[in-house]
């Protein structure tokens, strides 16, 4: 009977010291599970600003665009070649009176432009 009581206390260590690893084994694995959830948490965080400053950046982009398509067309406008109907646009000329007014405005004509009234 003593060998026996021996050998039940021998089993019972034995299972004190397996359920003393499970115990730290289930430890383990409880912190491991809060420190996946905190950086899951974190990585969503992380998500959720960056699509913020993403869309932040579009609008700026597309306001920045915008200003160039702006300006670009400012300047071509500013580039345009005005066309003059000469000498007529000119001298303020009129096609109804040019005729009427040929000879007073011919001595402010230049003598290539006087031979197209004549």
């Amino acid at each position: 009977m003593f060998h026996e009581v021996a050998v039940l206390k021998q089993e019972l260590q034995k299972t004190k010291g397996a359920l003393d690893i499970s115990k730290g084994k289930l430890r383990l694995k409880e912190e491991l599970a809060m420190t996946a959830i905190a950086a899951q948490e974190a990585a969503e965080r992380s998500l959720q600003l960056a699509d913020r400053r993403g869309v932040e950046l579009r609008r700026r982009i597309e306001e920045l665009t915008r200003q160039v398509e702006e300006a670009e067309k400012r300047e071509r406008s500013s580039h345009k070649v005005r066309r003059l109907c000469w000498p007529w646009q000119v001298f303020r000329l009129s096609s109804s009176n040019v005729a009427d007014s040929r000879i007073g405005n011919a001595k402010r004509m230049l003598p290539e432009m006087q031979s197209f009234l004549g």
